[in-house]
Parts: C-alpha cells; structure tokens; sequence
C-alpha cells in the first residue's frame, strides 16, 4: 500500500494517493482539533481521558464520552475519503486508546524535520553531509506547527519545540553561507526565514551584512531602517548591540568609489531632503558623531550644550502594556520634532527614551525647551508620564 503522506508544518493537510483532506475544507472544528491531536501524538494511543479534554475543555458537557463517540465516527466517515478497505481504517481504538492504524506506513514533515536536525549535528560525518542535512530540514519547514491552529492551547509548546529546532537550522545555514562566502544564497534564505520569524535579530544581521559585501547599499540601508523600526515601534524590543554597529561600521561607510563634486553635492542634497521637517532625527551612531562635533566647535566659540534624556513611564496605578510604550513613544517622537528647531538633533536611545541635543546660549533657554515638549505631550492623558533628565556640557 501507499503511505499516507502528513503534513504539519505550515498549512495542515493527508495525503493519500490522489486524495487529499485539507484543513481550508469546511469541517467541524471539534472534529478537525480530534484529528490534529491524534497526528500530533502519532505513534502512541491516545486515551479517551485526554482526547475529551482538549476537545471541552473548561465546557459543560453531558456525556462527554458519548460526545466523543460522535466526532470519531464523524473523523472516520471523513477520513472515507481516502477509500482504505474497512479492515484498515486509518483511524483505530484499542484498550481504551485511539490512534493511527500502525500497519499503515506514514511520512510525517515534523518528523523528518526533526530527523534531518539531529542527522545535521553528528560529528561522525563531514562538514558537507552535515551542511546537506541542514539545508534539508530547512526546506521542510515551510510554516510554524499547524500555524492556523493557535488558539489551541496544547499546540503551543510543540509549536515552540519544532519553532526552536527551526531558527537554530536558520542559523547554522546562514553563518555556513557567510563563511564560505555565498552572499547571493545567504540572502536568499533570509527573505525566507524572515517570512516565518521576522524578529530574530542575527538573521537581519547577516542579511544586512551579506548585502553590504555585493555592495548593494541601499537596500543594506533600506532594511536597517526597517528593522530599527519594527524592533522599536512594532515589538517594542532593544536592537542588539551588534545590530546597531552595522550603522556606524557598515551602512555609514563609503563605499570607496570616487566621485566627482557635483555627486557628491547631490548625494549630501539628498540626504538632507528625508529630514526636511522638524528637527533631525538620527540614529544614535549619528547623534553620537554630531555631539563629538559640537563640543570640538564649543571648545573655540564656548558656548554650551544641553544633553537632555527624555523618558516615557507607566503612572503610578496605570496596567503597563508593551503596545502603549510603542504608542507613546511615537507620540513623543512628534512631540519632540514639533517642539525643536530644524537644527537642533534627537535620537532614539531605548525602548522608552529620547537623547536630545540643544545649543543654548543660556542654561534658561534649554529649560525653556524642555517645558515645551512636556506641555505637548501632556496635552492627552494617557496613564504615562514624561521623565526629563538634562546636562549642561560646556568644553573645557
């Protein structure tokens, strides 16, 4: 007989010959959650104990095993389709267990993805062999565990298990395509990974680094400020350190091809038309670049320099939630940029925090400032509160 074909990661699916039972068809949920545990569990019976609670759990029910009964000779009728002889239904019961029939052979992905994992981490065989046994487990996953079923709570740790075994298989595969050099396949399979984990900060890293090399700068640039982005505004989350030196080390360094003036002019014009409203607003690489260069111009015209940390916290009694950080933080960003001058230079320095830079003739004139931006932004209550801290730096 043919083997029954299952496919777990990503979209949920039998295959059987030429049939197939898909989770896009219209079925009862209980009995399509029935199936998905007997094929999570596949290789073990499964008592009717457990399978009553998954399917209520937390629900009133008056006969559940009767209820049971119902959804498993529905998931039979069901699995019908595959039209197996009625001496192998796929589908069997034994001293108080259900599961797949064993005489049947089965090619699960999760399995074979897991095989392929722990193939690709034995020292018995070569570099090559294991890097083969890498890029296979990595084409398998093609999608987190039964990704449309996450509201089911026993799914979630073998989706975080297989999930896991996923991201560090990303991992050898891009630094292997980084030492050896196969920038055009790195950056394939990061566009990929990121597809299925768009927070892991190593494969930004690499995908980034990988783009420099080719010297394709603007899109090296492009994804930097887009993860900066997504890390700060969306998950409210702290670039890695060795994130943000890719600003400072890659991304702001010239590519070493000569131009003439007239490029170079229109190069610079360029840059100072993405900030053309507001005050400017950085990268802290760059703030930092730009406080060194002021206190270098202090030290001759002795004027002073306000640093100001302008900090974003929960009020006293207030739920604290990650999404409102992000949305305050955005809130300020404005408030900040509307309260400056067009010459005057912020960055963000934490989840939470803004370093500003203020030349002022007068200490006053930096509190003066300061008081405008707290004005702006408690203009709406919002359950947070503005924290200013501010230095006078004068060049000695």
């Amino acid at each position: 007989m043919q083997p029954v074909t299952i496919t777990t990661l990503g979209e949920f699916s039998i295959t059987y010959g030429e049939k197939v039972l898909a989770e896009k068809d219209k079925r009862s949920k209980k009995m399509w959650t029935l199936l998905k545990y007997l094929t999570a569990f596949i290789g073990r019976g499964v008592t009717q104990s457990e399978l009553i609670e998954v399917l209520w759990d937390g629900e009133d029910v008056c006969n559940p095993a009767g209820a049971l009964k119902t959804q498993l000779h529905r998931l039979r009728c069901t699995l019908d389709i595959f039209g197996l002889p009625p001496e192998t239904e796929l589908i069997v019961s034994f001293s108080g267990t259900y599961a797949f029939n064993d005489s049947l052979e089965y090619i699960v992905d999760a399995l074979q993805f897991e095989k392929y994992f722990k193939q690709s981490g034995r020292t018995d065989i070569s570099e090559k062999e294991q890097f083969h046994y890498v890029k296979k487990a990595f084409e398998m996953y093609r999608g987190d565990f039964m990704k449309n079923s996450a509201d089911e709570k026993w799914i979630i740790p073998i989706r975080i298990y297989y999930h896991s075994i996923y991201i560090r298989i990303v991992h050898r595969l891009i630094d292997a395509l980084y030492t050896h050099k196969q920038y055009a396949e790195l950056i394939n399979i990061c566009r990929q990974a990121l597809q299925i984990e768009r927070a892991d900060q190593k494969i930004h890293m690499l995908l980034i680094k990988a783009l420099i090399v080719i010297d394709d700068r603007d899109a090296a640039r492009k994804h930097y400020k887009y993860v900066m982005d997504m890390l700060y505004n969306e998950l409210g989350v702290n670039p890695l350190p060795e994130l943000k030196e890719l600003y400072r080390e890659t991304i702001d360094r010239d590519s070493g091809s000569e131009d003439n003036i007239e490029a170079i002019q229109q190069k610079l014009k360029e840059d100072i038309s993405e900030t053309a409203t507001g005050a400017y607003y950085c990268e802290l690489e760059v703030f930092k670049s730009i406080y060194r260069l002021k206190m270098r111009d202090a030290e001759r015209s002795k004027q002073k320099v306000q640093i100001c940390l302008v900090t974003v916290s929960r009020a006293e009694g207030s739920e604290s939630r990650s999404k409102r950080i992000i949305s305050e933080m955005k809130r300020l960003h404005n408030c900040v940029s509307g309260s400056l001058r067009k010459s005057d230079v912020f960055a963000r320095y934490g989840l939470s925090q803004y370093v500003l830079m203020l030349p002022v003739a007068k200490e006053k004139d930096g509190e003066i400032v300061v008081k405008r931006i707290s004005n702006a932004y408690k203009k709406n209550s919002s359950g947070f509160i503005l924290d200013v801290d501010f230095k006078h730096v004068m060049a000695t």
